[in-house]
């Protein structure tokens, strides 16, 4: 008779024998000495999706997070996706933003689905060109330094000056900068800056470090993180504990296995 005896245990198809011993680690919180494997952490999530197991789920993700940044970006969203977690869905699509189309795998693709990977392809088409705009049409100068003795010499110096750093450091053919990144370039250019006043230089420069035209990207990025998050995943209900169970007289979940 199944369950009768370690000679007869009970066949659950469903779990393999890595998963069960995966759960005992969860349960009794004694891990092998070089901790769970990425494939051990997937085992957990599947292993909590059947049975209903909030530890292990918690255990898997909390795993994930303390090392998402040794994972691919698009691995994690499609994990995400697979397993409705919710607690690092944003920030890996802001690191996905990063990657250049033809740098995700097919297959990976596919995995995003639909929404997410038109939103992504989408998205880089707008940042691209919101990065056109800003390398083409420089910060104005609101209003000169009182020291500035020629306004007009100092404006299309300044005019120039961008367009031949600042743009050519964001629209770069063979190695584009960052925005934070030509930030840092541009302001190197002190010695550099032709017949734009020095007053008129520091004030510019912090208009630049203020980055108001370069915000606008990283909040499209964040509302469309947050709003493919919000549509495409619904975290399971918590599961109830132990404690909870024992208060209505049922059995655990672990009782139960």
């Amino acid at each position: 008779m199944e369950g009768s005896s370690d000679d007869h245990p009970i066949i659950i198809p469903e779990l393999s024998m890595n998963m069960f011993e995966l759960f005992l680690s969860v349960a009794y919180n004694s891990w092998k000495p070089e901790g769970p494997t990425h494939d051990d952490v997937l085992d957990l999530l599947r292993f909590s999706n059947k049975f209903m197991s909030q530890k292990a789920r918690d255990v898997a993700i909390n795993h994930l997070h303390e090392r998402r940044f040794q994972h691919k970006p698009y691995e994690l969203l499609a994990l995400c996706l697979e397993f409705s977690i919710s607690k690092f869905f944003v920030p890996a699509f802001r690191r996905l933003v990063e990657f250049r189309i033809r740098d995700i795998p097919g297959p990976v693709r596919r995995r995003l689905g639909f929404e997410v990977w038109n939103a992504f392809v989408d998205l880089k088409e707008l940042l691209d060109e919101h990065n056109r705009i800003v390398a083409c049409e420089e910060p104005p100068i609101v209003t000169h330094s009182p020291y500035c003795t020629d306004n007009t010499a100092c404006f299309i110096d300044w005019r120039q000056l961008w367009w031949n750093s600042m743009a050519c450091f964001l629209l770069d053919g063979r190695n584009p900068q960052k925005f934070h990144e030509a930030i840092e370039r541009f302001q190197e250019l002190g010695p550099e800056i032709g017949r734009v006043n020095p007053e008129c230089w520091k004030m510019l420069l912090q208009t630049v470090k203020n980055a108001t035209a370069f915000c606008l990207a990283f909040d499209l990025v964040e509302e469309t993180a947050q709003q493919l998050s919000a549509a495409l995943i619904t975290e399971p209900a918590p599961m109830l504990t132990k404690a909870e169970l024992d208060t209505l007289g049922l059995p655990s979940h672990e009782e139960i296995l």
